[in-house]
């Protein structure tokens, strides 16, 4: 039977220099474009499963409430790992990397997970919860990295331009267990 994954950006994080991505909170603003996304998400989630990160898990419980649906973080489904990559003020700078990253998938290029395992992990993870949890219809709010690393694997597209595509509170939808592309940047 053929199901339906949502997978989400998270909301806008307040980015705090000196932190770690894997730490920041959603900005204040990040949830304003929260219902534009729920009129994009067609089917309409049964279940909403996050990262544990921080802003994933906050706009994951937006998005629970505003749908009238449960919760469930769960682990594995978190950011390509980049506790030792250095803060980049310039966002120039952090676009280079992501840029190398995707260019060299099988190189640790930047903190301590290439490309590759990162998306393996993530789709070990995303399959995990589509196991545990046999609704119809499922959303996942996740990271851009990986998100894009995995749904554009999956559908055989440049993953570097659906990482720019992506923004904050987009969605990417596949068919499940099929993994085809349905619609990406409503």
């Amino acid at each position: 039977m053929t199901r339906t994954l949502h997978l989400i950006k998270h909301g806008k994080p307040f980015v705090i220099p000196g932190v770690p991505a894997h730490e920041w909170e959603l900005a204040s603003d990040a949830l304003q474009g929260l219902p534009g996304l729920v009129e994009r998400l067609q089917p309409r989630p049964d279940i909403v499963i996050s990262s544990e990160e921080p802003k994933a898990k906050a706009t994951a419980q937006g998005l629970a409430a505003a749908l009238g649906v449960r919760h469930r973080p769960m682990l594995g489904l978190h950011e390509q790992l980049r506790y030792t990559a250095p803060f980049h003020a310039d966002v120039q700078d952090f676009q280079a990397d992501i840029h190398r990253l995707f260019a060299h998938p099988d190189d640790l290029v930047s903190g301590e997970e290439s490309a590759a395992d990162a998306r393996r992990r993530f789709g070990h993870a995303v399959n995990a919860a589509m196991q545990a949890n046999p609704q119809q219809t499922v959303a996942i709010v996740a990271h851009g990295t990986v998100i894009s690393l995995l749904a554009a694997h999956a559908a055989g597209v440049d993953a570097l331009e659906l990482w720019q595509a992506l923004t904050f509170l987009d969605v990417v939808t596949l068919s499940w267990p099929e993994l085809k592309l349905q619609a990406a940047r409503s």
